[in-house]
């Protein structure tokens, strides 16, 4: 019997931990992914976004000058809200098991050549689990 009971304990403590090393426990499936984009001043930069389990997804403009226009597009599944204010936010209610669009980076016409930070942040419905993704903004001469 004892060597029984050993066992279940043994077993229990196992399926206990067994989602222990995911990133925020057993929610550990949010993502957040962006890439990084090449324009000359005067075109758009568009940056690929892919996100899952999100429930709301945010960008701030780490490097990018204030007056360079940013907007969300061709977002699937669409955010079921956009909340028009700093940091602009998308917001999935439902939470979306799985995000595509991308953010097109207006450069405007004289804008200096270099390499600008684009940081976008994805969060739950509970805001309690974020993950943060840089997209570099590469602005050709």
């Amino acid at each position: 019997m004892r060597t029984r009971r050993t066992m279940l304990a043994l077993s229990a403590g196992t399926l206990c931990l067994a989602g222990c090393g995911a990133p925020g426990g057993s929610n550990g499936g949010l993502t957040i992914e962006v890439a990084d984009a090449t324009a000359a001043p005067g075109e758009t930069a568009r940056i690929a976004v892919q996100a899952s389990s999100v429930g709301v997804l945010t960008w701030q403009l780490a490097e990018i000058p204030e007056r360079w226009q940013v907007a969300h597009e061709n977002f699937e599944p669409q955010p079921t809200a956009v909340r028009e204010s700093y940091p602009p936010e998308l917001v999935w209610d439902p939470v979306a098991e799985s995000v595509t669009g991308s953010l097109a980076v207006a450069v405007p016409n004289g804008a200096t050549p270099g390499e600008y930070v684009l940081a976008v942040e994805a969060g739950t419905a509970t805001a309690d689990e974020r993950a943060v993704s840089e997209a570099t903004v590469t602005v050709e001469a």
